[in-house]
């Protein structure tokens, strides 16, 4: 089952300034802390829908940007209008991440994930559902970045996925495990921040 959305300061800021959720602050706490994103990046977005994060992305990179969605579900009409706006190169890969991506797909700048599975209630099943999903993120991220590009995915806090992004930390210059201010305080969300990847 899915929790309902908590309609705090963050969820109000967002329908003011026309994001498709309050997530958008996460990334744009990382962005404002780790500078990440610059103008002209190529950057692959996974568990891109409904779109906040793309919403931002594109603002990052503008119109010389290059972007890649990847997600099963449908990006919302609000982040298709404003990609259209913005009129930079972008695609949508309507797939699990999980399945094989396009061989054709270019070195990118960025790698960044939003991915959660859908929880089930059952502790033990949606730990190594996460897990799955965080560890093909990390894949993903080793597969297509440059060297010198930035990786964020979201983790759930778990001997796991602490000792796991451990390892990850190897291959980049920096690393870091960083809570967003706009994450609930009660929520197990944090995000692994990987800066200038060593192949």
């Amino acid at each position: 089952m899915k929790k309902e959305h908590v309609k705090d300061f963050y969820f109000y800021k967002a329908k003011k300034e026309k994001y498709s959720a309050r997530s958008v602050y996460k990334l744009k706490n990382i962005q404002e802390k780790y500078k990440i994103l610059s103008k002209g990046n190529s950057v692959m977005d996974l568990g891109a829908a409904p779109g906040s994060w793309t919403e931002y992305l594109i603002e990052c990179i503008g119109k010389k940007g290059h972007l890649w969605a990847v997600d099963q579900q449908s990006l919302s009409i609000t982040a298709l209008q404003k990609i259209e706006k913005m009129g930079l190169d972008f695609e949508f890969l309507q797939q699990s991440v999980l399945d094989p991506l396009p061989n054709n797909l270019p070195p990118m700048d960025v790698v960044v994930s939003d991915l959660a599975p859908f929880t089930s209630g059952a502790k033990l099943v949606d730990s190594a559902r996460s897990l799955e999903l965080v560890t093909r993120a990390f894949d993903l991220a080793q597969k297509q970045l440059k060297p010198g590009g930035h990786f964020v995915v979201k983790l759930f806090q778990s001997e796991d996925t602490v000792a796991a992004s451990k390892d990850w930390g190897k291959s980049f210059k920096l690393s870091k495990l960083y809570k967003p201010p706009s994450t609930h305080k009660e929520s197990k969300e944090i995000y692994f921040v990987g800066r200038r990847y060593r192949p």
